[in-house]
């Protein structure tokens, strides 16, 4: 799955600027302007951190590296020809590998099967249109199925000259290894809750109070904020503050479950499904390292937190399995959170 992005801001590849990664892309426009460049390259970070915009900025760069803006960013004006090439796919020196829409089951494969390796490989045997560099981007590695990533590493084990290979991964653990130690990583970590906050407040015209809200929530991914900003975030994030609230209190869920049924309400339960499960993790990290939490989730021990999003998360993997009834599903998930906290305290 590639980052996050909502369609109503730009996608990765006509996205111009970018917020919070300055230091970062000062350092890569020093190397590329060194010559110190690797023929692969591992960008990783959570979804929504920003992974693909930065391979789409590093591809323009060795694309077309005199039409950048400055000598200490990745910058490019949209109206240069390389960067309207690159956003609307027709670049000829430039491969783009990701899951292929599915128009008779209307979904994404669930993989990146072999034959898309196959053709970045022969895409790659073929001399550069532009005489410079050759560029691949695969969104995300971790889409790769065993076939694809074994021809993938056949191609950086040898790869050819004024090539580079861009590989965007959510989980790189999940990489071969082999893989892994044949590229120069690049971690994206959380931006500020402030940088973000600014990104909504320019981009989606958000009053200081929501920005700052859906930023914390965001937990400083910027592509994830603006999916957020874009849907309906904000009624979800309001949704997963009264779930865990009656969840630890009583253990009925019932109201939440009646905000979150219907199919008007499917994409606000995707994001409650995903914000839920991160905020019981991340206040169990949190105990674990002794770190003091306000809140509903601040009384609970980290093992009884551990417990209730293995048994959470089960439930939501198993809901998207067999389609459950959304409501049935929320309701069990609170009992799930109540009942962890009830064996704790016996």
């Amino acid at each position: 799955m590639h980052d996050v992005m909502s369609d109503d801001f730009p996608p990765p590849q006509e996205r111009e600027t970018v917020v919070g990664r300055g230091a970062l892309e000062a350092d890569l426009r020093k190397a590329l302007g060194e010559g110190s460049i690797s023929n692969g390259w591992l960008i990783t970070g959570p979804k929504g951190a920003g992974k693909a915009t930065l391979a789409f900025r590093l591809a323009r760069a060795f694309l077309d590296p005199k039409a950048l803006s400055d000598a200490s960013s990745l910058q490019m004006s949209a109206s240069v020809r390389t960067f309207r090439q690159v956003a609307a796919g027709a670049h000829p020196d430039l491969f783009v590998a990701r899951r292929e829409y599915d128009e008779k089951n209307e979904r994404y494969q669930t993989e990146i099967p072999v034959e898309t390796a196959r053709g970045l490989s022969a895409f790659f045997s073929r001399t550069a249109a532009g005489g410079g560099w050759r560029v691949a981007i695969v969104d995300a590695a971790d889409d790769l199925n065993r076939n694809a990533a074994n021809a993938l590493l056949k191609t950086l084990e040898e790869p050819p000259a004024r090539a580079v290979l861009l590989l965007v991964a959510h989980a790189p653990g999940r990489l071969l290894a082999t893989i892994r130690s044949r590229c120069r990583r690049i971690e994206l970590r959380p931006l500020a809750d402030e940088d973000v906050a600014a990104l909504l407040a320019a981009e989606a015209g958000l009053d200081q109070p929501t920005a700052r809200a859906i930023a914390a929530a965001a937990r400083g991914r910027p592509g994830y904020a603006l999916t957020l900003a874009a849907g309906e975030g904000g009624e979800a994030i309001a949704q997963v503050e009264r779930f865990l609230a009656d969840a630890t209190r009583t253990g009925d869920t019932g109201a939440v479950a009646a905000a979150l049924s219907g199919k008007a309400a499917l994409s606000r339960w995707e994001i409650f499904q995903d914000l839920v499960l991160e905020r019981v993790s991340d206040a169990a990290r949190a105990h674990a390292r002794n770190t003091a939490l306000k809140g509903p989730l601040g009384a609970l021990s980290a093992p009884v937190l551990f417990a209730a999003h293995d048994r959470m998360a089960s439930l939501a993997r198993r809901g998207d399995a067999l389609n459950l009834d959304r409501r049935d599903l929320i309701l069990a998930m609170g009992r799930a959170l109540h009942a962890s906290m009830a064996r704790a305290a016996s």
